[in-house]
């Protein structure tokens, strides 16, 4: 697993990173702009938004943004999305 980790863009924030960014580009216009990527850890890619109903959204969406992801990521990297409402969401990204 390492090896593949090292050969997508590595480990730790890294990876996170990528994961972000291929969230940005999967999601669609409409949940890249009004949801952030907060957190990748153990597979499971945490999404934050500002309020409930977009977070159901989304987790009515879990199993084709997770297909969507395999697709740019590779598979089994993102096994899973959660959401968390926390305010609005911003574009804040992790410093490359």
């Amino acid at each position: 697993m390492a090896g593949l980790l090292a050969r997508i863009g590595g480990s730790g924030r890294g990876l996170e990173y990528r994961v972000f960014e291929a969230y940005a580009q999967v999601a669609g216009a409409m949940l890249a702009a009004r949801s952030t990527p907060d957190a990748f850890r153990d597979g499971t890619l945490t999404v934050r938004t500002p309020s409930a109903a977009l977070a159901h959204e989304i987790t009515l969406l879990r199993a084709e943004l997770v297909t969507r992801l395999a697709d740019v990521l590779g598979p089994g990297l993102v096994r899973d999305i959660r959401t968390r409402v926390s305010g609005a969401a911003s574009s804040a990204r992790p410093a490359r």
